[in-house]
């Protein structure tokens, strides 16, 4: 059979395309082989070099708002004590004896507490522990991200100089964590520099809703906590928060002791926010056991320790958000979501007979320590629920995925977030 001339001749030329096809395989197969590898490199530099420059005005942005709110006369001797104090290094205590760790770890803290203090009210302008508390959060900020920025520019150039794939894929997988945890903190330093409630600070709203007394007749019983005795039906429960409206957590373990002590308690309620999975919604509300609080661990080892020696159950209720939510000005879901918690935690407390502790664990900031003092925190929160309504793209949490890493062991990325980081971020 004999085929038509058109198709004879196409055969021909998809032969030779063939044909040329394969030639150039060869010819290309060696340069990707060499070239290949520092394309890659090339191109993972690339990208890593915009993403500093984006934590780079990340820090520069926060730099500006902090020392604009603390004070109108910049010298020469702030500058550069803050440029020294903004890398602050933290050397946490040694676990090769594990006796007394906790309080080996509470006095490192309290010690950095109390250079930070020193440091805000040698140079700031205003003497109102409100504003001091404020400044002292944000300025927790600005060393969150100013340790971002200087932990990305290290990975790029280790990867410069050793050439390395596993760093380089490593790094790749950790940019956009550290986008978002920049980005957070950023608008955590906003947040306490403007004293508006953050989503972390969801806990000490419920506990603030709680307290029907005068301000007046609150007890400052431990360090920045404040309690007070209020009635729901048949029990004395006993509201515990950090002391608002500034930017403050404080010692819910000291506080938790000494009203344990003096009161028989027939249970504890930790009321906090709490990392959600993606897919569930922001502001759900949720119950547990435990002490529902995040942070190095020292409170709450102190609270299951009050806990174990007068034999007190210990009851959660969580409100569920990213991490990156969490830091941020409090999102309109989890500002509703406070009327829920509120019955949530009326319901279990009408569970037992007798006197129950409530705490609102969180950071204080923007918040006020009775019902009749949170009643315009949503007037203060609108402008911010503005700016989301028009932000277009669903927010995706990439700081979800630390929790998938392995953290430990030889994954020496995975140790490095973890120590240069968890002890630079504003925390509950």
């Amino acid at each position: 059979m004999v085929l038509p001339e058109f198709m004879a001749g196409s055969g021909n030329i998809l032969t030779q395309l063939y044909q040329i096809i394969i030639i150039l395989s060869f010819l290309i197969w060696p340069i990707l082989i060499v070239f290949g590898p520092k394309l890659y490199i090339w191109y993972a530099d690339k990208k890593m070099v915009k993403v500093l420059e984006e934590l780079e005005m990340y820090r520069d942005d926060v730099e500006h708002m902090f020392l604009g709110k603390l004070t109108s006369s910049k010298t020469e001797q702030l500058e550069n004590r803050f440029n020294t104090i903004k890398d602050f290094k933290f050397s946490a205590p040694t676990n090769l004896d594990p006796a007394g760790m906790v309080d080996k770890l509470e006095h490192v803290l309290d010690t950095s507490e109390h250079k930070f203090d020193r440091f805000i009210e040698k140079y700031a302008d205003s003497e109102d522990e409100e504003d001091l508390a404020d400044l002292n959060m944000a300025f927790k900020g600005v060393m969150g991200i100013n340790q971002i920025h200087k932990v990305m520019k290290h990975f790029r150039q280790l990867i410069k100089k050793t050439k390395m794939f596993q760093l380089i894929s490593m790094a790749q997988l950790m940019m956009p964590i550290y986008q978002e945890l920049a980005e957070a903190q950023k608008e955590a330093t906003r947040a306490f520099l403007d004293r508006a409630p953050i989503g972390d600070t969801i806990g000490p709203l419920v506990a603030a809703k709680l307290i029907k007394s005068d301000e007046e007749e609150l007890e400052e019983v431990a360090k920045n906590i404040v309690v007070s005795e209020e009635q729901i039906e048949e029990n004395t429960v006993h509201v515990v928060k950090s002391k608002g409206p500034g930017a403050r957590l404080g010692k819910y373990g000291d506080a938790l002791e000494e009203i344990a002590e003096e009161n028989e308690l027939e249970a504890i309620i930790t009321v906090d926010a709490a990392a959600k999975f993606e897919g569930e919604d922001t502001g759900t509300v949720s119950e547990g056991v435990g002490v529902m609080m995040g942070g190095p661990g020292v409170e709450k080892s102190k609270i299951e320790e009050v806990a174990v020696e007068h034999s007190i159950p210990l009851e959660g209720i969580i409100i569920k958000q990213s991490p990156a939510e969490a830091s941020k000005p409090m999102k309109n879901p989890i500002y509703e979501a406070y009327r829920p918690a509120v019955q949530k935690t009326e319901d279990i407390v009408s569970e037992f007979d007798g006197d129950v502790a409530v705490v609102g664990v969180g950071n204080t900031s923007g918040v006020g320590n009775t019902r009749k003092s949170t009643m315009g925190v949503h007037n203060k929160l609108r402008k911010y629920w503005k700016e989301y309504e028009e932000q277009e793209d669903e927010e995706v949490s990439y700081m979800g995925l630390l929790g998938a890493l392995p953290m430990g062991g030889g994954d020496q990325m995975g140790r490095d977030v973890r120590e240069r980081l968890m002890w630079k971020i504003p925390r509950r």
